[in-house]
């Protein structure tokens, strides 16, 4: 992985805890917390595409999962709490879309995306799982 790849999951890990809505945010699974709400930023894949434009640069995709947990007796309070907390995750995220100048919008798609949110199945009740994609475009000299 590198560098700026780091960072920019250390940034989508930072935006998200900064918006006060979950009591942690962690980068890497955290299946032992114990804290509610809380969200985990995940690596899922960082892709590598040669440059059209620019010989030696290369185009890289970082993808994240980013997985939200709830915690509620009522099932439908939960999918509520859930979604509200993913769309003020992802508001946060779309407010910076360049993740602090390291990402840029590039032919292979905008510096951030967002994929669908999804309720991750074989979660037990009174817990609730949320999980949506990000990615991120950058360009890197010579070998990402």
């Amino acid at each position: 992985m590198t560098s700026t790849a780091g960072e920019i999951l250390s940034d989508i890990r930072d935006t998200i805890s900064g918006t006060g809505a979950f009591a942690e945010v962690t980068l890497g699974a955290h299946k032992d917390s114990v804290s509610w709400p809380r969200a985990e930023v995940l690596l899922a894949s960082l892709d590598q595409a040669q440059a059209d434009d620019t010989p030696g640069s290369h185009w890289l995709t970082l993808e994240a999962k980013v997985c939200l947990y709830v915690h509620s007796t009522a099932e439908r309070k939960a999918l509520d709490r859930a979604l509200d907390l993913a769309q003020t995750a992802q508001e946060a995220l779309l407010a910076d879309r360049f993740r602090g100048q390291r990402c840029r919008d590039l032919p292979v798609g905008k510096a951030t995306e967002l994929g669908l949110t999804k309720v991750e199945r074989g979660t037990r009740s009174p817990y609730l799982s949320l999980v949506f994609e990000v990615a991120c475009h950058f360009e890197s000299e010579g070998v990402g």
